[in-house]
């Protein structure tokens, strides 16, 4: 069996991500698979298939700190990461190709943003997600503008949160049609976007409805990447270099983040 663990701490988007990874991974090589702790999954509007159960542990050394073993777990593989050193806490990792030729029994542990598998794996992943039961209920609504605006403690990272330049030059590029808010923080987005609509609701509300949007603006989060790159929106906007916007010169932060499906937008309005 392959696993991780679900943490607390971590976000929903962070969530599907190493769990679609994970049982990838262990798909791939013909392995079984188990999440720890699903009691921690966030959206639990999805029908998720954890897999086997995972029991227990010890603590193992691997030359570092201790590592906590699932039963009949023996070993444990942790993804590789870049960083640029000429920035505070700026991974630029690509994906590990190493994690998908791992031994059974194996507990994986990383962030496994692996964008590059969701063209070759549309069909298999929303299966695996229950998206297509979201996307029945919360069907595409034509013309439908959706901006997911994070703000939060995105807000103490400068070189990361997004400025108000980047969703004006994304309105423009649609001709500035009206526009839903989708956002964990309602003042900040309206400071934003001032003529947005908010739309009210729960995480899992908010989840749902990015999938009803015809045209998507992304900002650099996990929480809408699945709803953009697995769903019906005819056109996904994101900034491009992704987590490092604003002060990228041609590095992506993190580049295992690039996904194809998307049109990327820059720092001077060029789309690609």
């Amino acid at each position: 069996m392959i696993t991780t663990e679900i943490y607390n701490g971590q976000g929903p988007g962070d969530q599907l991500w190493v769990y679609l990874t994970t049982r990838y991974i262990a798909h791939k090589n013909g392995y079984a698979f188990g999440i720890g702790h699903p009691e921690r999954w966030k959206l639990k509007n999805l029908n998720i298939n954890f897999g086997e159960e995972v029991v227990g542990g010890s603590n193992v050394r691997e030359g570092g700190p201790p590592i906590t073993l699932p039963e009949g777990i023996q070993h444990y593989y942790k993804e590789k990461h870049i960083w640029d050193s000429r920035f505070n806490d700026c991974n630029i990792s690509d994906v590990d190709w190493d994690s998908f030729h791992i031994e059974d029994n194996t507990k994986l542990e990383g962030l496994f943003h692996y964008a590059c598998l969701i063209e070759d794996n549309l069909e298999l992943f929303k299966e695996w997600l229950d998206f297509n039961s979201i996307m029945e209920r919360n069907p595409v609504v034509p013309g439908k503008v959706v901006a997911n605006i994070r703000g939060g403690e995105y807000k103490n990272v400068r070189d990361l949160i997004l400025p108000k330049k980047y969703w004006d030059m994304c309105i423009d590029h649609l001709g500035n049609p009206e526009v839903e808010i989708v956002t964990d923080d309602p003042s900040y987005a309206m400071s934003i976007i001032p003529q947005g609509n908010l739309f009210s609701g729960n995480m899992m509300e908010h989840f749902e409805n990015l999938f009803t949007a015809d045209k998507l603006i992304l900002s650099n989060s996990a929480f809408g990447f699945f709803p953009g790159a697995l769903g019906d929106a005819s056109e996904v906007i994101a900034p491009k270099y992704w987590s490092r916007w604003n002060i990228s010169d041609g590095f992506w932060a993190m580049q295992m983040d690039k996904c194809n499906i998307f049109s990327y937008i820059d720092k001077e309005g060029n789309i690609s």
